[in-house]
């Protein structure tokens, strides 16, 4: 399919994106960036799928350890490259290749709305943003997630037309394991979905989305059946933390009133507390109650600032689409790098979403998509702890956003 609609120019920034990206992992190995701890926790559920068929972290002989923070689909990503022992290189190259993959798809997503010339261009800004390459290098997940994200987009809003059943069965494969990846995007499917249905022209799309529904929550059922087995709720994962920590983003002690610093310095005793716990067993069991807590404490310091904590989202928002210099994290950045990072990412984000609104004005609902997933993800993580990373979903869409700004003001101007 790809050969009859995408331009010559878009695979070869395709391949520029293997080659940056293997570039990246050069510039990572050999300890592969170990200040993001993130990975190890992955390659380690990774090798219990492989060495015990199970989901967890616990090695050969040891105990069942349940899961409570990460979620199983990156692991069952890795799993395949880790049956010859998880080599960083052997992953960077896979995550290469999807990265190579996600630039095919932004094309893929850019030329009905901007023509060919239109795709290259948004294929070219994803390829040469050194954010997607630098974290395809790394054993994160933030790279599939983002693969799944404008898979599941193409899957839902093709459903619009004629589709057969096994479509809508594909759409929702792909926003199971989309939301099993990385269950912040959860808003991605009904977004897409929402999409769909306002084009929907035939019976055939609402079955093929009923279809689509069945085979979400027939795929997601394992993992709901493993956290009630473990923990007796449906599903598990660091919310609450993530409000908690966010509610502190940007903030000095300095800056804390006397309750706010009671509330900081209790959570902190809890995670030391949590810290402190040997038995392995009973420290994921623990992981749990603590998210229960912060979240409880989050909720109790937004009541008691609200205005404040909206205001400050602000710093959040710049740390979401300006954050994560691509640099390893022991390495000292320098404030003129940090500057110009941030100015193009938030020169970047100003353009793309003039241009997404522009071409929302055009007809067809699928003009609208590049606006409402930068929307979406800008709204569902304004509350949260940011950082760069997390954006990275959105960026295709920004890319095709910013594309859309010079696109359509040499239209007008002709």
């Amino acid at each position: 399919m790809f050969s009859r609609l995408l331009p010559r120019g878009t695979y070869l920034f395709a391949f520029a994106a293997i080659v940056l990206t293997i570039a990246y992992a050069a510039y990572l190995a050999p300890d592969w960036d170990p200040a993001r701890d993130d990975q190890r926790q992955y390659v380690a559920l990774a090798r219990g799928l492989v060495e015990r068929g199970e989901y967890t972290h616990a090695g050969v002989g040891e105990p069942f350890i349940p899961e409570p923070l990460r979620f199983p689909g990156y692991p069952l990503f890795l799993a395949p490259l880790c049956v010859s022992g998880c080599d960083p290189w052997v992953i960077a190259v896979a995550q290469a290749i999807a990265l190579a993959a996600l630039v095919l798809l932004t094309a893929h997503l850019a030329r009905p709305l901007l023509g060919a010339r239109g795709a290259v261009a948004a294929a070219a800004l994803v390829a040469l943003n050194p954010a997607f390459s630098f974290f395809a290098a790394h054993a994160l997940s933030d790279l599939l997630a983002t693969l799944l994200f404008a898979g599941a987009a193409i899957g839902f809003t093709s459903l619009s037309g004629r589709p057969r059943m096994w479509s809508g069965a594909g759409a929702g494969l792909l926003a199971a394991a989309l939301v099993l990846t990385r269950p912040f995007l959860i808003f991605g499917p009904p977004l897409f979905a929402l999409i769909a249905m306002t084009s929907a022209r035939t019976r055939r799309a609402a079955g093929a989305l009923v279809a689509a529904l069945f085979v979400f929550l027939l795929a997601v059922t394992p993992y709901i059946a493993y956290t009630e087995v473990n923990f007796g709720r449906p599903v598990a994962g660091s919310t609450g933390a993530q409000l908690w920590l966010g509610y502190f983003q940007g903030r000095s002690p300095e800056q804390l009133d006397a309750f706010e610093r009671g509330q900081a310095e209790a959570g902190r005793s809890r995670l030391a507390a949590f810290d402190a716990i040997a038995d392995r067993v009973a420290q994921a069991h623990e992981f749990v109650a603590l998210d229960d807590e912060l979240r409880s404490r989050a909720f109790t310091l937004i009541a008691h600032d609200p205005a404040g904590f909206v205001v400050r989202g602000v710093v959040r928002s710049v740390e979401l689409w300006a954050g994560d210099v691509p640099l390893r994290a022991d390495t000292a950045a320098v404030a003129e790098i940090r500057a110009i990072w941030m100015v193009l990412n938030l020169a970047l984000l100003g353009i793309g979403i003039a241009g997404a609104i522009r071409l929302s004005r055009l007809s067809g609902p699928l003009a609208v998509l590049p606006l409402a997933v930068i929307a979406a993800t800008w709204i569902v993580s304004y509350p949260f702890w940011a950082e760069g990373r997390f954006s990275l979903p959105a960026r295709p869409f920004l890319s095709i956003g910013a594309v859309a700004f010079f696109a359509l003001a040499r239209r007008r101007s002709l």
